[in-house]
């Protein structure tokens, strides 16, 4: 009887360390995260009557200088259309800091 109440003890604790690691882990933002919120900004200060109905983060990539490139896809909806933009995001590649952000049309 001692053995199947510890047991339950042992399980009882792995599903409570479970419950308490796994939220945690799953609600982790990724590197990119702070870069795509200034690209939505970004997008909706140029595109002030468009929505931004989609997102795509496209990767990291190096770029001239000591310069890294962010780089994501947005789609909007706005004056009866749909487009996509490609935003650029320039970062310092030592602090991190944005020194350029660019935006690209891709209508077509």
């Amino acid at each position: 009887m001692g053995f199947k109440k510890g047991r339950l003890l042992i399980y009882m604790l792995i599903a409570v360390l479970f419950a308490i690691a796994v939220p945690s882990a799953a609600h982790a933002e990724p590197s990119y995260a702070k870069y795509g919120k200034i690209a939505m900004q970004e997008t909706a200060n140029k595109y002030p009557d468009a929505d931004i109905i989609d997102y795509k983060y496209e990767g990291h990539f190096t770029a001239e200088g000591s310069r890294t490139e962010e780089r994501f896809k947005l789609w909007l909806r706005g004056s009866g259309a749909e487009f996509g933009v490609r935003v650029h995001i320039f970062v310092a590649a030592d602090t991190g800091q944005v020194r350029d952000v660019r935006i690209e049309e891709l209508r077509g």
